[in-house]
């Protein structure tokens, strides 16, 4: 998700970075997320795998592709729903294809690990729980705004407009996250402001609990548990943002 560009880190070809150009909310609860969106047929594809072809998203399998979409991971067993913006949240819980799925079409649940597929997954880095817990809840912020205005993440894409700016312009450089175990790192040009993103993972109502931010003018480090996660925006200019901080 976080891996595009010339920069990204080898996940990048997985095809998951794609979602940022779709409209969507998420809906997430644990080992179970619903991604809500005008496209889901072409959000789906960001992570299910046609057939006859390479897995877009090592492990993801269908099962069940009408006008909802439900997936399950079958290393971790997470399941994933996608749904259009004005469906009943009910369908995508479907444990087995419903009547018409085009789930055939995909690699469904019947299809293994490939070779490919266990290779990839197995060269991404360990991660510590409290990582785990740290980027995921990263992932499920991608699309919050501040009840004020103060901040928004706005699906890493664009600013909404009752979000005041902090700059007119900024080039698009690609996006990177990479790490292990506790040490995580997370580099990319363009939208959102590093500030938005610590905010959204520190704030006291919808961010992780005890969860903190450090600024040091230069990138911002957000520490959840054991784990932290820098945050270094390119061409960043540092507006004053309350954060929940740690000390130096």
């Amino acid at each position: 998700m976080f891996n595009d560009g010339y920069r990204g880190a080898p996940p990048r070809g997985w095809g998951a970075h794609r979602l940022i150009v779709y409209g969507f909310h998420l809906s997430p609860r644990y080992d179970d997320l619903v991604i809500f969106t005008d496209s889901p047929d072409n959000v789906a594809r960001c992570f299910a795998s046609w057939r006859a072809k390479r897995p877009a998203f090592p492990g993801w399998r269908a099962v069940c592709v009408t006008t909802h979409v439900r997936l399950v991971h079958l290393p971790t067993g997470a399941v994933l729903g996608v749904e259009a913006v004005d469906s009943d949240r009910r369908r995508s819980q479907c444990a087995s294809p419903c009547p018409g799925s085009r789930h055939a079409k995909y690699m469904a649940t019947d299809a293994p690990l490939t070779e490919e597929e266990d290779t990839e997954l197995g060269a991404v880095p360990p991660m510590s729980a409290s990582a785990s817990m740290l980027l995921a809840g990263l992932f499920a912020r991608m699309t919050l705004t501040a009840a004020d205005g103060s901040w928004a993440t706005g699906g890493w894409f664009s600013c909404p407009p009752e979000v005041s700016a902090r700059r007119s312009f900024v080039p698009e450089t690609g996006r990177v996250l990479w790490g292990s175990h506790d040490r995580w790192s997370l580099s990319w040009g363009g939208f959102p402001d590093a500030e938005f993103v610590a905010a959204a993972l520190t704030d006291p109502h919808v961010g992780l609990a005890g969860a903190a931010a450090h600024d040091d003018g230069r990138a911002i480090v957000v520490r959840y548990g054991t784990a932290s996660l820098t945050l270094a925006e390119d061409f960043r200019v540092s507006p004053p943002i309350s954060l929940s901080t740690t000390p130096d």
